[in-house]
C-alpha cells in the first residue's frame, strides 16, 4: 500500500495549526495577567506571575508528569516474557517509527483502552488495557499501537502537556484573583478607570479558563486525527484501526480509573463511551466544542478514505 501524498499534507497542515493554538493559548496566558496585574496597579508583575504558575507546572509536569499518570492508573510495566505479542507489537511500530524502543505498560482492565505518555520520544510509554488485548487481533492491536506510536513520534505528549500547562496556569491565575478580589473589596479601588478594569478583570476570569479549555480541547482533536493518519502511514492498514475503534467504543466496560484530567490521553475518551458509540451508530460527525476527540464516526470514515484511495 503506497502512502497518499495528501497524507503528508494533511499531517503538515495539522502541526501548523496546533502550533497555532498553542501561541494562542500563551497570548491568553499573558493577558490574564496582564489585566489582573493592571487592576493591582502593576501589569508587568502579573504578566511575571502567570509565567511564574506555568514554570512551576512545567517543572513538575516534565520531571514526574509520566510517572504520576502510570500511578494514578494503577498501570504496570511489563517485560517480553510476560506479553510476547504485545511486546513485539511495540517494537515493529518503534523501528517502523523510527524512534526508540517505548516502555510498556498494562492496566489490569475488563475496559478496552490505550494512551501514550512521555516528554520525548526517547522517554516514551505505551499503555494498554487487559481488556484491549482480549478484543482485538493482532493486526487491529498493531493499528493502536501504531495510533499511540503517532503521538510519540509527533511529540504529541509533550503539546499536551504544554498545552495542560497553559489552561492550569489560567486557571489558578483566576482563582487568585477571585480569592484577592473577595479581600479587597472594601478597599479604595474605587475610581471610575479602577471600576472598568475591574469588569474587564471579572469578565476575563469568567471567561478565560472556559476559552483555554475550548483551545486544548480543540488541539487534541486535530492531534488524535494527526495520530490516526500516521497509524496508518506506520501500519499500511488503516482499516485495521477502523475496526479497532469500532471494538473499542462498542465495548460497554468503564475505565473507572479514568477521570477529566486524563481523559485526552486515550484513543477513545474513556469518559464517554455510550455517546462514541451513538455517534457511531448515527454517523454523526461533527464534535462538540468541549469533546476531546474528534467523533468515532468521523475518524473511520476518513481511515476507511485512507484504505480506498491506497487500494
Amino acid at each position: 500500500m503506497d502512502t497518499p501524498t495528501h497524507l503528508y499534507d494533511q499531517i503538515a497542515g495539522n502541526k501548523r495549526k496546533s502550533a497555532l493554538l498553542m501561541i494562542s493559548a500563551v497570548l491568553l496566558l499573558a493577558a490574564v495577567g496582564f489585566i489582573f496585574g493592571l487592576y493591582y496597579k502593576s501589569p508587568i508583575s502579573g504578566m511575571l506571575t502567570a509565567s511564574g504558575f506555568a514554570a512551576f507546572y512545567l517543572l513538575i509536569t516534565y520531571y514526574a508528569g509520566d510517572k504520576i499518570v502510570m500511578l494514578s492508573m494503577g498501570a504496570r510495566e511489563i517485560s517480553k516474557p510476560d506479553n510476547p505479542q504485545l511486546f513485539n507489537v511495540v517494537e515493529e511500530m518503534s523501528i517502523a517509527a523510527g524512534i526508540p524502543m517505548p516502555k510498556v505498560y498494562v492496566i489490569q482492565s475488563s475496559a478496552s483502552n490505550a494512551f501514550a505518555t512521555g516528554m520525548s520520544p526517547d522517554k516514551a510509554s505505551i499503555c494498554v488495557t487487559t481488556g484491549i488485548l482480549q478484543i482485538l487481533n493482532r493486526e487491529e492491536l498493531q493499528a493502536v499501537v501504531g495510533h499511540e506510536m503517532g503521538h510519540v513520534k509527533n511529540f504529541d505528549s509533550r503539546f499536551s502537556v504544554l498545552m495542560a500547562v497553559m489552561v492550569g496556569a489560567i486557571a489558578l491565575m483566576c482563582d487568585a484573583f477571585w480569592r484577592m478580589n473577595r479581600r479587597s473589596r472594601s478597599s479604595d479601588k474605587d475610581g471610575q478607570a479602577q471600576a472598568i478594569i475591574l469588569v474587564i478583570a471579572i469578565v476575563l476570569a469568567i471567561l478565560a479558563p472556559l476559552a483555554a479549555r475550548l483551545i486544548q480541547f480543540s488541539v487534541s482533536r486535530k492531534r488524535e486525527l494527526l495520530a490516526d493518519e500516521t497509524s496508518a502511514e506506520l501500519t499500511r492498514n488503516p482499516e485495521a484501526l477502523a475496526r479497532a475503534l469500532e471494538k473499542i467504543v462498542s465495548d460497554h466496560d468503564p475505565l473507572d480509573l479514568a477521570n477529566r484530567g486524563t481523559q485526552h490521553l486515550f484513543i477513545t475518551n474513556p469518559l464517554k463511551s455510550g455517546k462514541d458509540l451513538q455517534q457511531l451508530q448515527a454517523g454523526e460527525e461533527k464534535a462538540g466544542w468541549f469533546d476531546t476527540h474528534p467523533p468515532i464516526a468521523l475518524r473511520v470514515r476518513l481511515l476507511r478514505k485512507m484504505a480506498h484511495t491506497a487500494g
